[in-house]
Order: structure tokens, then sequence, then C-alpha cells
């Protein structure tokens, strides 16, 4: 078969997908430098199935022999091919490519550069693929390039994180952020200290990332690292620290998210109520007994916490504050978010209330439990006397028949 009649003969194969694969293995049994080329132009100029079936015969099937053709045509100047053979040769992790590859890391082909990365941190670890990337991502002059990135050097944190942090007292502020940034999302240990350091002495700058990476890192030397500035007096700094805190999943900040309920500021209560809604379950007994005693506005966002943690202990907290109207609001919701028929009893009580907001409420809550005879509640409600309710009610019955009908 002559070039002009495989170059024919992938055309057609490519055309039926579904038997590509069958059709075209038999004529590649040792495939030539013209039938390589032909499936070279499909990466370079095919579509997108084609270039799709072919990479999936390059990583599948031709192996060392493949890999090597494509990483002799390896050129930046040809950058749609580029892009497609870097996909290729990472996924192959075919270490001898990786000085072709780094070609793709200068600014004048920018196009080139994120492919590059990606493909650079699939091949298997080694000394040159660290300081290839670690070049990069210090030196590297177009900085858009650097945030997208992070995804890609993640594969080879293990030893990035510590060449990054051998390097960072030698940076500019604006390297040292960008290295903050990347250690923040690696979860290493071997960061913590320079996270420590760093929030003490830019917390508002630098320290950013550091409240990240320490709820990343999630160990209780990161949090007793947060507790130390959970009442730093910037909002969004504590707020920061509150969403690290239920990152952790660490029982040992249920105590401090609790006191942060009561913050000045609407957004930290809110992202308590949120971190507790992660956390809360590895001590209930600890918000059942914080609930007793704290105040109306602490007891309104903790009810909000505990409707969202599905805990079934909680039922009979939240049924008992049903009874304070001040807070009614909030506690029906959180009841009907709970989701035990246990609520039930207390639930059709205020669908009798004189205010028609609770009764809409408490319907709506009766409509998340698993209760049997909920067409009959809706079907009375459907005559009460505010048409909101009445609404509800009717597409209560609406979900409840056209469930049945399924």
């Amino acid at each position: 078969m002559n070039d002009n009649d495989f170059a024919s003969f992938l055309e057609d194969a490519l055309g039926h997908a579904d038997t590509f694969f069958t059709t075209i293995l038999p004529r590649l049994t040792k495939p030539s430098p013209e039938q390589m080329t032909c499936l070279c132009q499909v990466l370079q100029s095919g579509g997108v199935v084609a270039r799709q079936l072919v990479a999936k015969l390059f990583t599948d099937h031709l192996g060392e022999g493949g890999a090597n053709f494509l990483k002799q045509n390896l050129t930046v100047d040809q950058p749609k091919l580029f892009v497609e053979v870097a996909a290729i040769l990472g996924a192959l992790k075919y270490e001898l490519a990786i000085d072709s590859l780094a070609k793709g890391l200068s600014p004048s082909v920018s196009e080139l550069v994120l492919p590059t990365v990606k493909a650079i941190s699939m091949l298997p670890p080694s000394r040159k693929v660290d300081e290839i990337l670690v070049r990069f991502y210090l030196e590297f002059p177009d900085e858009s390039k650097l945030s997208p990135s992070i995804r890609f050097l993640l594969n080879q944190q293990k030893s990035l994180v510590h060449e990054m942090l051998e390097k960072y007292r030698t940076l500019g502020p604006d390297r040292r952020m960008w290295v903050l940034k990347f250690l923040a999302e690696t979860n290493n240990s071997e960061a913590l200290k320079l996270f420590a350091e760093e929030l003490q002495a830019e917390p508002l700058e630098r320290g950013l990332y550091c409240i990240r990476g320490l709820g990343q890192i999630a160990s209780e030397a990161a949090v007793e690292i947060l507790k130390k500035h959970a009442s730093h007096s910037e909002w969004f700094i504590r707020k920061r620290i509150v969403e690290a805190f239920g990152a952790t999943g660490k029982a040992s900040t249920i105590e401090p998210l609790l006191a942060r309920l009561h913050d000045e500021s609407m957004q930290v209560r809110g992202a308590a109520v949120e971190s507790l809604s992660k956390v809360g379950n590895l001590n209930p007994d600890l918000l059942i007994k914080k609930l007793e005693t704290a105040d109306k506005t602490i007891r309104m966002n903790l009810v909000r916490a505990m409707g969202q943690l599905k805990n079934e202990k909680f039922v009979q907290s939240l049924i008992g504050i049903l009874k304070e109207r001040e807070t009614l609001f909030f506690s029906i919701d959180a009841i009907g978010d709970l989701g035990f028929a246990q609520a039930e009893f207390s639930l059709r009580r205020l669908l009798k209330d004189e205010i028609w907001f609770n009764r809409l409420n408490a319907l709506e809550a009766l409509a998340k439990l698993p209760i049997q005879g909920l067409d009959q509640i809706a079907l009375e409600a459907s005559q009460d006397e505010n048409d909101m309710v009445r609404n509800a009610a009717a597409r209560i019955l609406a979900g409840i028949k056209n469930s049945r009908s399924h």
C-alpha cells in the first residue's frame, strides 16, 4: 500500500469511529515513517474525533516506536501538532522527550506553555523534571500562565514543594506570593512552618494563602496556628480562618467556630455556619450543649448549622426550640432539612399557626420528611386562607402525583 493509498484508507477508517481500531491496527503491525507521517497530519489538521482516535492509537497501541517518531517531529514551529503530541508523550510518560518538550516553555510561544507544563508534569519524577518545572514557575515572565499551571504542577508536588521551600527566601515579594499560592494547594506539612511565619508577618497579603494552606494541611498543629488568628481585627481574615477550620475536618475546630457564631460580621457568621455543617458531627453533643445555653444570635446560627448536619441526635433539641417564636423561622427550616420523621407532629401543629409564613414553612418542612400521608396534609393545606400556602400545597400534591406516575 503506497502513501496515497494509506492516507485514503486512514481517512475512510476515521469515518467509522466504532470500528476504527479493528480496521487500522492490522495495517500498522510495522508502521512505516510514511504511515506515521499520515497519522501526524491528522493530529495537526484533523477534526476533534479524528484527533482523539489517532491520539489513542499512539497511547494504547504504537508504543515506543510511535513515541520516538512523535518526539522527532515535536517542533514549536507547528503549534497545533505540538499541543497534540505533547499530550500523547505526557500520557506515555516518555522521558526521552523532555528536552524537546521544554522548548514549549518560551514566552515567544505562549499558547504552548500550559500544554507543555501539563506534559512534563506527567513524566516520571526526576531531578530534571523538577528543575524545568521549578524554573518555569519561579522565572516565567507572564504571570497569567502561573495560576492555571498549578493544577498540573500538583502531579509533581512531592518534590516540587521541597525545591520551592528551599528557594523561597531568595525570591522577590511577587514570586513569594505565587509560591505560597502553590503550596496552599498541596496539603504538604513541610510548608507548615513557613505558613505560620508568613501569616504572622503579613496576614493581609501573603497570609491569605497561608490560611488556606493550613486548612488543607488539616493537622492539629495547623489548627493551633489558625486559632491564634481567629479573632483578627479584619473580618475577611476571620472569614478565611473560619473557612479553613471547616476544611480541616477536625473536632478541635468546633469550639472556635461556635465562638464565631456571634461575630460582628454577618459574612463571618455565615461562614461559621457553613464550616460547622462540615465538622459538627464530630462532636454533636457539644453543639446540643451550646444550644441550651446560647443567646439568640448564636442559637439562630447554630440551628441553621444543625439542620445541615442530618444528625438524628439533634431532632429533640430542634423540636424543643420550635416553641420559641423569635427563632421559629430558622428552626422550622432546620428541622425540615434535618429530615427525620419524629418532627412530624410538632410541625403539623404549626399548620394552624396564626402567621401564614409559619404555616407555609411548616408545610414545606413536612414535605422534606419521610412520612406517610403527606398528600392528605397537603390537601388540607390547599384550603388555607393564604394563597402562598395554597400554592405550596398545590406544588406538593403535583409532585406526589408525578412521582407516583413514574
